[in-house]
Order: C-alpha cells, then structure tokens, then sequence
C-alpha cells in the first residue's frame, strides 16, 4: 500500500494540480502505483476539489485498483468537514444542531400524523354512532360523549405539535442560516448523525 500522508496544505494546490490529477485517474496509461499516490494525496487533502476527484474516480473502470479506495473517500470527507477554527467549529456544531431539530420535526410530524389519522377514524365511527342513535337502534349517547371529548383533546394536541413543527423549522433555518462556513452549507444535515460531541468544540 502506498505509504500514508499526513494532512496536506490546501495552499500548496492550485488549478493546474487538480486538473493533472483529474488526468491521470481516468488516464489508461496511469499505474496502479500512481494511481493510488493521487488518491492518498487527495484523502488527505481538505477541499471540495480533491474530495468531488475521490467520488468521480469510484464510479471508474479503474477504481478496484485501488483496494482502499472507499477508506480513502471517507478519510478524505473527515478531513475536509473537519473544523479548522473557532469560527469553523460553531458553525459544526450549529450544523449538528439543525440535524437534532430536522429530526426532531420528522418525529413530530409521525406523532400529528398518527393522531390525525386516528381523529379521522373516529370521525367516521361517531358519524355511524350518530346515525344509529337517530335510527333509534343505539340509546346510549355516553359513547358518543365520550368519542367526542376524544376528539377534542386530539384536535388540540395535533394544533400544539403544529405549532410547534413551526416553531422547531423557523430555529433550525435560522441556526441553518447563521453558518458562515462556506463548505458547510450545502451539507445535508442527515450525513450528520454518525457525529457526536462529548464536550464543547470551542
């Protein structure tokens, strides 16, 4: 295997640098040997350009002979999301938070969902309860008090979660847009949930 690098300084790379990588990975007269010298270069290189050459090169006919080539991207990823400054470590953190809140708002919606649909049950159950009190075949009304007051306990749990999924969706957009680190905007905050803190980044 190709010896391993230590990180490399974006400084050091310009255009023309990536554009001869880019050659040479889907170049068929570039050797196994250099081929696995550019991707440990790239890993270890902390930008959108090295890491967009990691993913298209995969996706080649070439890309099997390099046999740590999936440990690369995803050493490569580390190190280009890896918070460089203070400034770069609360907009990670901040990135980290609208994942929590994005997936807290998942699961208040599952939860209105749910009641919604229950509400919409019941709806169609005390309409058929009606109709046989009217029909005179059902005298007890106690169910249709009761179905009743279901309904609305439901209906103001659903308009509190709501108002809450508003609540949770205007924070986080707003945390979203409090970012100023460039490379973490276009993040997808999901691709966040395998990153834990155990204490405060800065």
């Amino acid at each position: 295997m190709t010896e391993h690098k230590d990180i490399q300084n974006p400084d050091e790379y310009d255009e023309e640098d990536y554009k001869r990588f880019q050659r040479e990975l889907f170049s068929p007269l570039t050797s196994q040997q250099q081929l696995e010298e550019i991707c440990m270069t790239l890993a270890h290189l902390p930008t959108k350009e090295a890491q967009d050459l990691l993913t298209a090169f995969q996706e080649s006919d070439r890309a099997s002979e390099v046999s740590w080539l999936e440990m690369a991207v995803d050493e490569g990823e580390f190190h280009y999301m890896s918070p460089m400054n203070k400034q770069e470590s609360r907009d990670y953190l901040a990135l980290k938070m609208v994942q929590e809140m994005w997936d807290t708002v998942i699961e208040l919606e599952v939860e209105r969902d749910e009641l919604q649909l229950a509400v919409s049950k019941r709806a169609i159950k005390l309409e058929a309860i009606q109709q046989l009190i009217a029909q005179g075949e059902l005298d007890d009304d106690i169910l249709e008090i009761v179905l009743n007051d279901l309904q609305r306990i439901d209906m103001a749990k659903i308009e509190e979660l709501s108002e809450q999924i508003t609540t949770d969706e205007k924070i986080y957009e707003q945390i979203q847009k409090s970012i100023k680190t460039e490379r973490y905007r276009d993040v997808d905050p999901f691709s966040m949930r395998n990153t834990h803190f155990t204490g405060s980044p800065f």
